[in-house]
């Protein structure tokens, strides 16, 4: 029944039969019932199973609203006019600051601004330097996928979830940081070498105009120029807070921060109301399909269902691989999230794989940030359909052009994350 349950689940995800709520709702109960639990039972196994979420979900409320506000009041744009009005472009230094805009962009948690800001703003600076325009949205996808680490990204609270750990996110995110901060290095030096095989495809001698360039990050009317440095501080100070006082809930914090910011930047109780409406919108379905993904974690544990899958894994799978399944399946990554979305891969696979490897003295929270790296999201327009975004603004590019460019690098990043982590004794 664990089994029929979670291929249930992927399936009707994976052809967007139902909403996920729906499957995270509605189909672990009839799985319950069918196990024989009775009414108190399920009730007792929906309680404890979304106690080990309602954290990571108001963590969603407060943090995502927070960057988004900051955003809003320009605090990123900023931070990327300073960086173009020092730099002097060749296109390694291009393909360097793809990756920087594109990392800066993602602190807000939203893929889609990525593509949105960074794309368009590269874009000419990759016409006029005859640089391959595949380079582009590959560039920004593995931005996007080491960045979301952070203990506020919505992949890294789906993680977090999986956990009882207290503060899971800033936990998990502390454990991972020297694997991500080599990941960050060695793709701004890989983005070099791209741009510096390039270099011999530009026969003109074309000058940028920087003005040009920074014009084309404009401002609104919900920008706030003159709060970059004290948006810029409050963040700094909410990060800082989230590390160094892990006693405190991290969802509380960035509720505090959320209602300084609104209060700092948009002093004006309706404009900050409709503000908040607006950021609040875009929570649905993500924060309740991770508070309610408690429901499936609840059944599945408690009725006894994850017990009995395991057994039956240990008894099919060799005990010689027994306790190298997790890296196995954390270095097939790329190529499994083609039949994976996100939920699955962390709701479905990796509780399963948790369990399992348990048997062998191997820790979750090792599970989980060895197999968190799902690098081949960024490949599956399954997993993620902001894809088709980046390649449509990057001069209407086949998604089949920028899969096929960008596949072998991102598993090749896959598998070099994963041997790194293991050596760094993170992923053990």
């Amino acid at each position: 029944m664990g089994f029929a349950m979670m291929i249930l689940i992927t399936v009707l995800l994976m052809k967007q039969k139902v909403s996920t709520i729906f499957a995270f709702t509605v189909v672990p109960i009839v799985f319950a019932i069918l196990v024989g639990a009775s009414v108190t039972q399920i009730g007792g196994y929906v309680s404890k199973g979304i106690l080990k979420t309602y954290e990571i979900a108001l963590m969603m409320m407060f943090s995502m609203p927070y960057f988004t506000l900051v955003s809003d009041a320009g605090m990123f744009d900023y931070i990327v006019k300073a960086i173009l009005k020092r730099v002097k472009l060749t296109a390694p230094i291009i393909c360097m600051l793809t990756v920087l805009v594109a990392s800066i962009c993602e602190l807000d948690s939203s893929v889609l601004s990525v593509f949105l800001i960074t794309v368009p703003l590269m874009l000419p600076l990759y016409k006029k330097f005859n640089i391959d325009l595949k380079i582009l949205p590959f560039l920004c996808s593995a931005s996007v996928i080491l960045m979301t680490s952070k203990p506020w990204d919505s992949r890294m609270l789906r993680a977090a979830s999986l956990t009882s750990t207290k503060n899971a996110s800033t936990v998990l995110f502390m454990h991972m940081l020297p694997v991500q901060l080599i990941g960050m290095v060695a793709l701004f030096a890989f983005a070099a070498y791209l741009g510096w095989r390039q270099m011999k495809n530009r026969t003109d001698k074309t000058e940028i105009d920087r003005n040009e360039l920074l014009a084309m990050i404009k401002d609104t009317e919900l920008s706030r120029p003159k709060l970059f440095i004290p948006n810029l501080l409050m963040t700094a100070i909410v990060i800082f807070v989230l590390v160094a006082f892990p006693d405190i809930p991290q969802y509380f914090v960035f509720a505090v921060g959320l209602v300084l910011a609104s209060m700092m930047n948009y002093p004006e109780k309706k404009l900050q109301g409709k503000l908040l409406q607006k950021y609040y919108s875009k929570l649905w379905p993500v924060t309740p399909a991770v508070l309610l993904s408690g429901v499936v974690v609840g059944v599945m544990q408690y009725s006894g269902m994850l017990d009995q899958m395991v057994k039956v894994l240990m008894m099919v799978i060799p005990a010689a691989i027994g306790p190298w399944v997790y890296l196995i399946l954390a270095m097939l990554a790329t190529p499994l999230m083609f039949i994976f979305t996100n939920d699955t891969w962390f709701y479905a696979l990796i509780p399963i794989v948790a369990a399992f490897s348990a048997k062998y003295g191997i820790s979750t929270d090792v599970v989980i940030v060895t197999m968190f790296m799902n690098f081949g999201a960024m490949v599956s327009p399954i997993a993620q359909p902001q894809i088709y975004v980046a390649t449509d603004l990057t001069d209407r590019m086949p998604l089949a052009t920028y899969v096929k460019f960008s596949f072998w690098k991102l598993w090749g990043m896959n598998i070099a994350w994963t041997v790194v982590g293991f050596a760094l004794g993170v992923f053990r």
